[in-house]
């Protein structure tokens, strides 16, 4: 089972429709079977899937042993395919007392990844990640096979990866296993700075950034707001094609290294 973590320290950059279309893309256009794990307190992917994150509890309940297993917290999305264990305001108290560590984190994040192995239950889980190293963050990336960054072309952005690759590496210290797949640069449209920011992050980015990049498109609000993978709200717009090449590129790189 491949385990995939979505991580950005910049909020806006694209993480959560990143983290669902991979999901939804993967589910029918390579039959996989798909777990998406929201890991943000704010529960935006989980409503993207159109989940309740009050009903049954979800990661937080997991990580504090307030659920024994994964099926207790597993919710249907929208998306045909595609399984969430939702979030929810919860996930934001974890540490803040110091009660709860990241040490533990990572134990229930990999007993959760164990668990699925063992059981045979999915083929790709998919941590969505907060703009934040909280303990569930780092416990999603020390479980994770691969880590995808999501990248708008800005300043702050781009100033940011030294900083966001550092962290990624201390944690690769608890799982040297886990690696970085890449950078996907994402809203991208066609003017002089884009361009130019582009060609910098490629000349200079430490990690691999990968050919494919996501335009920006209305479509992709659209798709949010009626819950439904950009893929299927529009196939044809630029984001739904985009977004299909670049998995394609994506398990290339899974399989081949």
């Amino acid at each position: 089972m491949k385990s995939i973590s979505i991580v950005n320290l910049k909020g806006g950059v694209g993480k959560t429709v990143t983290a669902v279309n991979l999901a939804a893309i993967l589910a029918t256009d390579y039959e996989k079977r798909v777990l998406l794990v929201d890991v943000d307190h704010q529960g935006n992917a989980s409503r993207y899937c159109g989940v309740n994150t009050e009903e049954r509890g979800g990661l937080a309940a997991l990580l504090t042993g307030g659920a024994v297993c994964y099926d207790e917290v597993v919710e249907m999305a929208t998306m045909s395919g595609v399984d969430v264990i939702p979030a929810d305001m919860s996930l934001a108290t974890l540490g803040v007392d110091g009660g709860y560590t990241s040490q533990m984190a990572v134990r229930a994040m990999r007993d959760l990844r164990d668990a699925l192995v063992e059981d045979d239950a999915y083929d790709v889980m998919i941590f969505d990640c907060p703009p934040a190293f909280s303990p569930a963050s780092i416990g999603a990336i020390a479980a994770s096979s691969d880590v995808i960054i999501p990248l708008r072309i800005g300043r702050f952005e781009i100033e940011g990866m030294d900083e966001l690759i550092e962290q990624i590496e201390s944690v690769r210290k608890i799982n040297p296993a886990t690696r970085i797949a890449g950078a996907l640069l994402t809203m991208w449209h066609n003017s002089p700075v884009q361009r130019d920011g582009e060609e910098y992050i490629r000349e200079t980015c430490p990690v691999r950034v990968f050919r494919t990049m996501i335009r920006r498109t209305d479509k992709v609000d659209e798709a949010v707001f009626a819950r439904k993978a950009v893929a299927e709200w529009s196939p044809t717009s630029a984001a739904a094609r985009d977004y299909r090449a670049w998995v394609e590129e994506l398990m290339e790189v899974l399989e081949n290294g």
